[in-house]
């Protein structure tokens, strides 16, 4: 099912950095469409809801809103399409030999937010030429947010993917495997992420207005304040649901004690965000918004760190498959010059075979459990003591057990070999762990 051509494996390091460029392109993608989400839905509510009660404060803030929410076509683009892209390509190169999400999935999501964006767009200039907005242009903006929305669904669906290895193979066969529980609740979870972060952003602009003497106002104001206060409450209270279900959904391989901490962390600091709108209304004090949006900040770190551990964790079995490949890619492509003495040379026999398995083979197999390979004390005994039908297996590997990935072709001298599998067979009949 991959179509982005012919990428080749890749090193652990370079598997490494492209976690690390994941987490920079979340960090300023996400802050972006999530205000974008939040801010819209705000104005878009506001609007109905003033027309219906005929209350021009509530069509104020729907219009100062999306003035503030986009604010502008190269930002839109620089944040909100290219990182997309960078998403895209970042999945095709990890997940190289293995992509269920080929450049059409990516290409799909880049039209539906690019069509969102203009029909929100269509809307707020509508602001510009009536005072009265007509019903039709509230539909065009309700359909940009709806767009939105359908664009960062499709996009969350694809992030759960990487939480969930196992599910590659099924996803290979039948793009319907895509949608998982995990995926639902990442969803869920960034929306109350966004819908709390706009919160934050409203309590900082205080009701704010680039109109000349309006923005002195108080009633409105204090309008602009308490829709803030609310939203951001309430998605607050949201946020450790979500959190905890984002613990019961996930994986067993991508937890960890950095996902557990991360996600108390998340728990800590919406508990102070209450604590602090609780405080600040109950007791008529002003101007929480600073104190508020830096807590927000702070959740949505320890979300992308959560998340990246996560990550990190459900695929460690793919580093270390990645590091057991080295020695062969490394033999394939050195130039021809003087050979290099085998690992162990000059040391006895059992000794020179240790050192082999030490350095070729540790990273993904030990004796009693399962790393990327199955235990040896398992598989060892079935050759029976054979050593050369373990060196015909160890020169020319072929993929046994489904459910296991095939052992890489390591290119070992024939002195390594033997050493590597007479000290196997020895360890193995001696029964000795490693």
């Amino acid at each position: 099912m991959t179509s982005w051509g012919n990428l080749q494996p890749l090193s652990p390091e370079f598997y490494t950095l492209l976690r690390y460029g994941l987490f920079l392109v979340l960090f300023l993608h996400l802050p972006v469409i999530g205000y974008l989400i939040g801010g819209s839905s705000v104005s878009l509510f506001l609007n109905f809801f003033g027309k219906e009660k005929r209350d021009p404060a509530c069509l104020r803030f729907s219009k100062e809103l999306m003035e503030t929410v986009l604010i502008g076509k190269s930002a839109l683009f620089l944040f909100g399409l290219v990182p997309l892209a960078l998403v895209g390509f970042i999945y095709a190169r990890i997940l190289f030999d293995a992509t269920p999400l080929p450049w059409p999935f990516w290409s799909a999501i880049l039209g539906i937010l690019l069509g969102g964006f203009a029909l929100l767009h269509r809307y707020r200039s509508a602001w510009d030429r009536a005072p009265g907005l007509p019903s039709f242009h509230i539909e065009t903006g309700a359909a940009g947010l709806l767009a939105v929305i359908l664009a960062f669904f499709l996009f969350s669906s694809g992030y759960g993917v990487l939480f969930n290895p196992e599910k590659l193979p099924l996803l290979q066969k039948q793009i319907r495997f895509l949608l998982s529980w995990n995926a639902v609740v990442k969803f869920l979870l960034f929306l109350a992420f966004f819908f709390g972060m706009t919160g934050a952003v409203i309590l900082l602009l205080g009701g704010r207005s680039s109109g000349e003497g309006e923005g002195t106002d108080p009633a409105y104001r204090g309008f602009v304040r308490d829709c803030g206060a609310n939203l951001t409450f309430f998605a607050t209270l949201a946020l450790p649901v979500f959190v905890l279900l984002d613990l019961v959904t996930l994986p067993e391989i991508a937890l960890s004690a950095t996902v557990f901490a991360t996600s108390a962390a998340v728990l800590l600091l919406s508990l102070a965000v209450c604590l602090i709108l609780a405080l600040a209304f109950g007791t008529g004090e002003g101007g929480p918004g600073a104190r508020v949006l830096t807590l927000y900040v702070l959740i949505f770190l320890a979300i992308l760190v959560h998340d990246h551990a996560a990550v990190g964790n459900a695929y460690q079995d793919r580093i270390a498959f990645l590091k057991m490949q080295e020695p062969a890619a490394e033999a394939k492509h050195a130039p021809e010059g003087p050979r290099k003495e085998p690992a162990g040379a000059g040391k006895p026999e059992e000794e020179q075979g240790k050192a082999v398995f030490e350095t070729k083979c540790a990273g993904c197999h030990r004796f009693d459990i399962k790393v990327v390979g199955p235990p040896l004390g398992e598989v060892v005994p079935k050759y029976g003591g054979d050593v050369e039908k373990l060196k015909g297996f160890l020169r020319n590997p072929v993929k046994v057990n489904p459910d296991y990935p095939p052992m890489p072709k390591l290119g070992l001298p024939e002195e390594e070999i033997d050493a590597v599998s007479r000290y196997l067979i020895g360890q193995v009949s001696r029964g000795g762990s490693s």
